[in-house]
């Protein structure tokens, strides 16, 4: 029997599952940490997620709740999650969330070099994850065609960054039409810069 997964708008209760999405999206493993340890999360991530539920909490960050799609089962538990927006303001809120995070401890990759990640004009999926047990169901589709289709709403390109090694990412970012225009520098990598008109 397949399961019925639906989307819905994210709430400020969502803030730890969102912290779980941002971090799984810059590169962390704490899903995976989060389902083995049965539903917690592990010790030595405790202080990052408390960090970034702050960061989602606060309306004017790159990562608050208000641009952000649940995905959740038939229970209403929430299984995947995507951050998205429009890249008018980014500038400004880019500033609000890392000196947010650099008042707590040390970022590891220079802001001030990194490449804006959109511009005004655009819409930027910015993170995306899924709970390893719902990997490969099609969720991170759902939850990616429904920002393409926020994006074409507005009348905006659908932006997104790519790692050059995530090799099945890529693929699925150019099944839903996204094509490569260049490489930028963010987080102190590099990354496909993806366009979805």
């Amino acid at each position: 029997m397949k399961q019925t997964i639906t989307l819905r708008k994210a709430t400020a209760a969502d803030a730890s599952f969102l912290a779980m999405v941002v971090s799984e999206a810059l590169d962390s493993d704490v899903m995976e940490c989060y389902e083995a340890a049965n539903g917690v999360i592990p010790a030595d991530r405790r202080q990052l997620m408390e960090v970034l539920e702050s960061v989602i909490l606060h309306p004017d960050t790159l990562y608050t709740w208000r641009h952000a799609t649940i995905a959740q089962d038939a229970g209403g538990e929430a299984i995947g999650a995507l951050v998205a927006y429009e890249g008018d303001d980014y500038m400004q809120r880019r500033d609000t969330t890392f000196s947010m995070f650099s008042s707590v401890m040390p970022l590891q990759f220079d802001v001030d070099a990194m490449d804006a990640e959109t511009v005004a004009g655009e819409y930027y999926l910015d993170s995306l994850a899924v709970l390893p047990s719902y990997r490969g169901r099609g969720v991170a589709r759902m939850l990616l065609q429904s920002g393409i289709d926020t994006a074409h709403r507005l009348n905006r390109p659908a932006i997104l960054a790519c790692a050059p090694n995530n090799v099945n990412a890529k693929r699925l970012y150019e099944s839903l039409g996204f094509r490569a225009t260049g490489m930028y520098s963010l987080f102190g990598h590099t990354y496909w810069r993806m366009v979805c008109q």
